[in-house]
């Protein structure tokens, strides 16, 4: 399997997954992530084997049932009297989902935009009692009053989750806790790298460390992405390492999947990225980078390039 790749789906069409993310239950593989064909705004593919994947459903759409549970949030998601650079209606950008155990519902948070510019920043959420169902779009906001772009979900071993996002044009990255519901901000626990421009938020937790991937901002175009991480979500964080080369082989980060190998035990962590196709058609043309990440200690992070990647890790992930 190629590091670079493009799959198609069941019904021959290309899998439009961007900015997204790959979830594990039950054996399967779950990939979720932007759509901007017709009306369609977040669509779920599955497989077992990483290889061929099936369509489920476009999961959230310009036509999805929307309920008005928070009065402060605004509920727009058609757009007609605005044209957007890609697609239609509103903007919704690196949706990630997570799983409530005690509401058993599966809740989205993304980033929203009006179609024609960048301006209001805000969050966007959705929940569905199924990972691939229908999901009830609940609206979008600015988290605590501030601005919310490129965004991320996290859940701690202790079922605590956290949203992160980039905030003030970019220049500061927040981290916040959310409600036991996961569905509302609790609290900022804390501001990273200020002033330093940091978008496309990655978490993820090994051996006892928070590490967090970020890129830097240049539009459509890659950069050299870096990593930081920290033993304790709210300080502590260290500075700032680079990750792969100089336009992190011409990507920008999304998700790292974890898979564990049922015949060796070996646990392996992947780096998902976008590889931009670019503004309006060539959006379609986005290709996706899958690469291991590499520990020479528990500090110590890099991304090296291969044409090819171990399949058989996909095959035997176990859980």
């Amino acid at each position: 399997m190629k590091s670079v790749f493009l799959p198609k789906d069941n019904h021959g069409e290309i899998l439009h997954a961007h900015g997204g993310q790959i979830l594990i239950e039950n054996g399967i593989y779950y990939w979720i992530g932007e759509n901007r064909t017709q009306r369609n705004k977040v669509s779920c593919y599955k497989s077992k084997d990483f290889l061929n994947w099936e369509f489920c459903n476009h999961i959230l759409t310009l036509d999805s049932e929307v309920e008005e549970k928070f009065s402060d949030r605004d509920l727009r998601l058609d757009i007609p009297e605005q044209k957007a650079s890609i697609g239609t209606g509103c903007n919704i950008e690196r949706p990630k989902v997570i799983y409530n155990e005690k509401t058993q519902q599966y809740v989205m948070w993304a980033h929203w935009e009006m179609p024609s510019d960048y301006k209001l920043a805000r969050c966007a959420v959705a929940v569905c009692d199924t990972i691939d169902g229908d999901y009830t779009y609940l609206g979008s906001f600015n988290p605590m009053g501030y601005m919310s772009r490129d965004c991320t979900l996290f859940v701690d071993d202790d079922k605590c989750a956290y949203f992160i996002s980039a905030a003030r044009d970019n220049q500061d990255l927040h981290i916040y806790r959310l409600t036991e519901d996961y569905l509302s901000i609790e609290s900022k626990v804390c501001t990273l790298w200020s002033g330093e421009l940091r978008e496309a938020p990655v978490m993820f937790k090994r051996n006892g460390y928070y590490y967090l991937l970020t890129s830097g901002c240049t539009g459509w175009k890659p950069n050299q992405s870096s990593y930081a991480y920290s033993r304790c979500i709210d300080h502590g964080w260290s500075k700032r390492f680079e990750l792969g080369n100089e336009t992190t082989f011409q990507s920008q980060p999304t998700a790292i999947i974890k898979t564990e190998n049922i015949l060796s035990g070996e646990v392996q962590y992947w780096y998902l990225g976008d590889r931009w196709g670019g503004c309006g058609e060539a959006y379609f043309q986005s290709e996706y980078v899958l690469l291991p990440l590499i520990f020479s200690s528990d500090t110590d992070l890099h991304l090296e390039w291969g044409e090819e990647i171990l399949h058989e890790y996909f095959i035997h992930h176990g859980r």
